[in-house]
């Protein structure tokens, strides 16, 4: 985790809550503590909802209240923001932090990302990077429960795998009967034997002897840049990208890197009228929103679109790029190379992404690391141009 570990709950405002009325996850069938576990139970965090409340944050501790006949817990009730900050330090587990800051942000306890992130001492792109945790299997979610071994940062090459459920089950059982790091599990799932094989069912049936059963249903200045940037950026991604050209209204899938270059700058008017031509799914139509609010200046409304197109949609580098390009406009600096890094991890051989991430790292004076994005990116330059 991101944060302190010590913290005293005992000047908490606890508040007992009947046991039945958390809607949450139920305990494996004869779950006990762990032999020889005898630290104290956490709070439990919860959430009222219209009905009862939701179980956000040490399930735990819920559990072994139920096996030992308790009809009362007392809980952290999160009502309002003065709750956030003890909430968070009461949780050890990674899916129950992503748990936490759904809840919250969707019963509007805190109205975006990016207060919460204020809130937390976190980045954006940090809060978007646990938050797409929630996207995994169930069973999944549900095993990781179990433990507090598991970071996000382990499981987070799992969610390239989102479309392929064999080798997303192969890749988590991986990393727990191997006890993997984060970097032995990218470096795992990365592999040309895990990217190239056909697992069968029986390899990837996670081996749990408690399977738990959920209760309920889903859960640099601005003016040099904009020198730099503003007029050749979209004919560059586009020409760099793979696609030379792009037939309206016949294109499916539509490459967004080709729509941005024949669309221009969204900052006229009646660009809105010509991308409807594209006929592109929602998703699209919004990143485009959010391309046109950075490039108008609208920096913050721009980031609160684009941080919803990652979270829909980790792969998204275009919305992963105009993140840390924004980030780089309003200098925060450490924010936009977490963004530009997720942008390039996507799109390895995109020059100006590489430039964008160099640009960054050269202003936080480490040049060594800004020297060799810049030379990828003219090796890649110059293999585009003597391919043509």
């Amino acid at each position: 985790m991101d944060r302190e570990k010590d913290f005293n709950a005992d000047h908490l405002p606890l508040e007992e809550v009947l046991i039945e009325e958390i809607d949450g996850i139920h305990a494996p069938e004869n779950w006990t503590k762990s032999d020889g576990d005898d630290s104290p139970d956490k709070p439990p965090v919860v959430i009222e909802e219209s009905r009862g409340y939701s179980l956000v944050g040490n399930h735990r501790t819920v559990w072994n209240l139920k096996i030992t006949g308790k009809l009362m817990a007392k809980c952290l009730v999160v009502r309002s923001n003065v709750h956030v900050l003890p909430a968070h330090k009461l949780i050890d587990n990674c899916t129950e932090e992503a748990m936490l800051f759904e809840g919250i942000l969707r019963r509007s306890i805190v109205p975006n990302r990016s207060r919460l992130a204020d809130m937390l001492g976190y980045s954006r792109a940090r809060i978007t990077q646990l938050l797409n945790q929630l996207k995994l299997p169930l069973n999944i979610r549900q095993q990781v429960l179990l433990t507090d071994d598991v970071s996000e940062f382990k499981l987070r090459p799992l969610l390239k795998f989102l479309d392929d459920d064999q080798k997303l089950q192969a890749g988590f059982k991986k990393l727990m009967d191997g006890k993997l790091s984060g970097r032995q599990m990218a470096d795992f799932t990365n592999s040309e034997d895990f990217q190239d094989s056909r697992v069968t069912i029986a390899d990837t049936k996670p081996e749990t002897q408690n399977p738990v059963v959920i209760n309920g249903g889903t859960d640099g200045s601005i003016a040099e840049l904009e020198g730099v940037f503003a007029s050749k950026e979209p004919e560059e991604i586009a020409e760099h990208s793979g696609v030379t050209a792009v037939s309206r209204k016949t294109v499916s899938p539509v490459d967004m890197a080709v729509v941005l270059k024949e669309l221009g700058n969204l900052r006229e008017t009646g660009w809105r009228i010509r991308a409807a031509e594209y006929m592109l799914p929602p998703a699209e139509r919004e990143f485009l929103e959010g391309v046109s609010k950075l490039r108008s200046g609208l920096y913050q409304e721009a980031m609160d679109i684009l941080e919803n197109i990652v979270s829909a949609d980790s792969e998204h580098h275009l919305a992963w790029f105009y993140l840390g390009r924004c980030s780089n406009l309003t200098g925060s600096l450490q924010e936009a190379e977490e963004y530009l890094r997720n942008a390039v991890s996507r799109s390895k051989d995109n020059p100006d992404y590489l430039v964008e991430l160099a640009v960054v790292l050269e202003k936080l004076k480490r040049h060594s690391e800004a020297e060799t994005f810049y030379k990828k990116s003219a090796v890649i330059r110059k293999a585009l141009a003597a391919g043509k």
